[in-house]
């Protein structure tokens, strides 16, 4: 099979998601990749041996319209894929570029991967919203990374029998890129990821002070970008937080999970986090709130603790627990590294996309 893979983004775990099923997908079948020339991890596809088509996309937004509209950029791209015959389409995130790729190749399969498939509180973009809903349309198949939204892609249009879940894959790629042994430290807590409304981040901030009534020695580390003005004032009254207000690179990321006991996710909506095969992948037990595919990413009691949702009282109760209890906290680190490696290792998440692919392309050829 002849897969055009395409991802367009700059940076996040994005970025690294895709690179991984590429690299999956590659030791399979043949394999075009289409990728951004300003993506941050350029220099890893490279090094990955892939088949590359490196496309200018836009450095920021101010760039976003006139790239986008800079058609004869687009219809080289179509020339470029067309040179490599490709059985199928496959968009491992999507993209704004995305339903006018599709519709440049009109006679070929297409598989996307909906990463949210209910675009969360705060991040609800009428155009992002028209983008997906249009890819989702152009789609054969539709691969989403929960079970729990099979019914919202239903509802969406997508037949049943046309949607596959296959999870995030692990994330060890992180964990490679530094020693192993972690720095010594108090007990220590961690955010991390850009800074968006529906990632409860108010609600640590009122669960911190319980943390520190029972463990003086607690600290917090608030890791990512975006905009914190709605969390000043909480941020002003407490200490031992630590906050570092910028997009981190791949190359930074271990700096913090090194110096963490626990990964707190006290989420308020949720399609699934790709920070939690990252804690993992350091061994670090996690917090989060049962709320979307959450659930199927944390066992509760195995790989982390599960709290209600806004509950400040019961997210404390399980941070102090994990920073109080090391043997149960490393028991619970080990087990979620233990799953990750067996139920997320990228061999397998590229065989259940391979087969996504594989199905596609028969039933469109059925058509």
């Amino acid at each position: 099979m002849r897969i055009a893979l395409i991802y367009l983004g700059r940076r996040g775990g994005g970025a690294t998601y895709s690179l991984e099923i590429a690299k999956g997908l590659a030791r399979k079948a043949e394999v075009l990749a289409v990728i951004s020339q300003q993506s941050w991890n350029l220099g890893a596809w490279r090094d990955a041996g892939l088949c590359l088509v490196e496309v200018p996309t836009y450095h920021n937004a101010w760039r976003v319209i006139p790239s986008t509209l800079n058609f004869r950029k687009h219809f080289v791209l179509r020339r470029e894929i067309q040179r490599f015959r490709p059985d199928v389409l496959y968009y491992p995130m999507l993209h704004l570029w995305t339903p006018l790729l599709n519709w440049m190749f009109p006679s070929l399969p297409k598989v996307v991967t909906i990463h949210d498939p209910v675009l969360h509180r705060g991040e609800r973009n009428p155009v992002v919203a028209l983008i997906q809903q249009k890819a989702i349309r152009q789609a054969t198949r539709v691969i989403i990374l929960s079970r729990v939204f099979v019914d919202v892609m239903r509802q969406q249009g997508v037949p049943c029998e046309h949607i596959d879940v296959i999870p995030c894959g692990e994330f060890s790629y992180y964990s490679r890129m530094s020693s192993s042994q972690k720095d010594p430290h108090p007990p220590t807590l961690l955010f991390f990821g850009h800074i968006s409304e529906y990632k409860g981040l108010e609600i640590l901030l009122k669960a911190f002070p319980i943390v520190k009534k029972q463990i003086p020695q607690a600290r917090l580390f608030v890791v990512g970008s975006g905009n914190l003005d709605s969390y000043r004032s909480q941020l002003e009254s407490l200490e031992d937080v630590f906050v570092i207000n910028h997009w981190v690179r791949d190359e930074e990321i271990a700096t913090y999970f090194r110096q963490a006991d626990v990964l707190v996710a006290p989420y308020t909506d949720a399609s699934q986090s790709a920070v939690i095969p990252v804690a993992y992948a350091f061994k670090i037990p996690v917090v989060a709130t049962q709320v979307g595919g959450i659930p199927e990413q944390v066992e509760d009691g195995k790989t982390g603790l599960l709290v209600p949702p806004g509950d400040v009282g019961k997210l404390a109760e399980a941070c102090i627990q994990l920073l109080t209890n090391v043997n149960k906290a490393a028991k619970l680190g080990q087990l979620g590294y233990k799953k990750a490696m067996q139920e997320w290792n990228w061999e397998y998440i590229a065989d259940r996309v391979l087969v996504s692919l594989e199905n596609a392309y028969e039933e469109h050829t059925r058509v």
